[in-house]
């Protein structure tokens, strides 16, 4: 009986410091569960991403505008599975206010505008890193890796792996944060 007493005094404790989830944290959950924030995020990097055609851009360019960038290929089986998801959100949500970027990790900027064209990803368009340099300037984990930008380019959440970007969670944190504009 004292163990039992002693036990449900220690579960008060623990529970009385734990802290609540506020902000970003309390959408870090389904698919989203790996959702964290980087204590010291790297800075956005400043390198430029083309498509096929030469079209050259920069996520400056997009300053004004939260952004979540993917990094993903097209050999990598779990960012295959999480494409089709980005493709809708960027359908559902994409405006003036919000874009959905894809960076390629590819030989080539012609592999991804390819697998875009066999899988039917309309809304998104097929960047490439030329460079291969993204995944060390942002410290990636591996791949697939989405990392939220805010209006002013800071990184304020990332996401290591496959995720269901046409969840709801996933709908509702993009609001959230547009709210936060």
């Amino acid at each position: 009986m004292i163990v039992l007493g002693l036990l449900a005094i220690l579960l008060v404790i623990v529970q009385s410091c734990s802290q609540p989830k506020v902000g970003i944290d309390l959408f870090s959950k389904g698919t989203l569960k790996r959702l964290s924030v980087l204590d010291a995020p790297p800075d956005r990097p400043r390198m430029n991403f083309a498509t096929i055609n030469g079209t050259q851009m920069k996520l400056s360019d997009y300053e004004g505008k939260i952004i979540l960038l993917n990094v993903w290929a097209t050999w990598c089986a779990p960012c295959i599975a999480e494409m089709p998801t980005l493709d809708r959100l960027q359908m559902a949500m994409g405006d003036e206010n919000f874009e959905v970027i894809t960076i390629s990790m590819d030989r080539t900027a012609n592999d991804a505008k390819l697998w875009f064209e066999e899988n039917g990803i309309s809304a998104l368009t097929p960047w490439h890193d030329t460079t291969y340099s993204i995944s060390g300037k942002l410290r990636l984990p591996g791949l697939p890796t989405s990392v939220l930008y805010d209006v002013d380019g800071r990184e304020v959440a990332r996401l290591p792996g496959e995720a269901d970007w046409s969840s709801s969670e996933a709908k509702s944190l993009i609001s959230y944060l547009l709210q936060q504009k």
